[in-house]
């Protein structure tokens, strides 16, 4: 499953509902792991109980979840990631190396590629410097939060994604986050926005075959 973009605020909001419904789909459709591509959380002044929530939610889970922190939760010092509650669980794995780092799923065969976002300011390039697959057998999955701009000049100093760098990249699977809306962008490699579950009710749900290959499916959220 690959989501993104929730901007979790307070308990009150909407988008916990939100959180607590995809967690459930995410068990009955017994997904092998959950990424949350960028935006998690909407500011990094994040109240206790809210965190509490949130990994109290993530645990439910029997499947691990890979974070990618985004640019509104960006992983600064004292980013909401550094709380001690996201240390609490070994299936809860966020993704911290700015430079971009490579986490090994062996038991899903899969390996999942991406980098951080560590500054409110800095020319972040999402998919700069992503390395090539090793050949190894596994499933190749990259997580960037930022701008897709095709081949036109960017408008955007920071955050955005070239098509050459996603047809470059050698993955299987690259899952994009900060659009609102769910989109395919590129299918060689395959590459989706996901959406925001508060603006688009929905999620992606992908499935990786040695038979179809990568098939990505829109799945509305309960109540959509």
């Amino acid at each position: 499953m690959h989501t993104s973009d929730l901007h979790l605020d307070r308990l009150e909001d909407k988008a916990c509902d939100s959180l607590a419904t995809i967690v459930s789909l995410a068990i009955d459709e017994q997904v092998d792991m959950v990424i949350i591509a960028g935006d998690l959380f909407d500011h990094n002044r994040i109240e206790n109980d809210l965190v509490s929530f949130v990994v109290g939610q993530l645990k439910r889970l029997p499947a691990p979840v890979v974070i990618l922190p985004g640019n509104h939760d960006c992983l600064v010092p004292g980013s909401v990631y550094e709380q001690a509650e996201f240390q609490s669980s070994d299936k809860i794995h966020i993704i911290r190396a700015p430079q971009g780092e490579t986490l090994d799923l062996p038991e899903l065969e899969v390996s999942i590629w991406g980098k951080c976002i560590d500054s409110y300011d800095a020319d972040v390039l999402p998919l700069e410097g992503v390395p090539q697959p090793r050949v190894n057998g596994r499933w190749h999955v990259a997580v960037a939060h930022g701008y897709y701009v095709g081949k036109e000049p960017p408008l955007s100093y920071s955050y955005y994604i070239r098509h050459e760098e996603l047809v470059n990249s050698g993955q299987d699977y690259i899952a994009l986050g900060h659009l609102p809306m769910f989109r395919c962008v590129c299918l060689e490699p395959v590459a989706y926005y996901c959406g925001s579950p508060s603006m688009s009710d929905s999620v992606a749900l992908v499935e990786l075959s040695d038979e179809t290959g990568v098939q990505v499916t829109q799945c509305m959220l309960a109540g959509s």
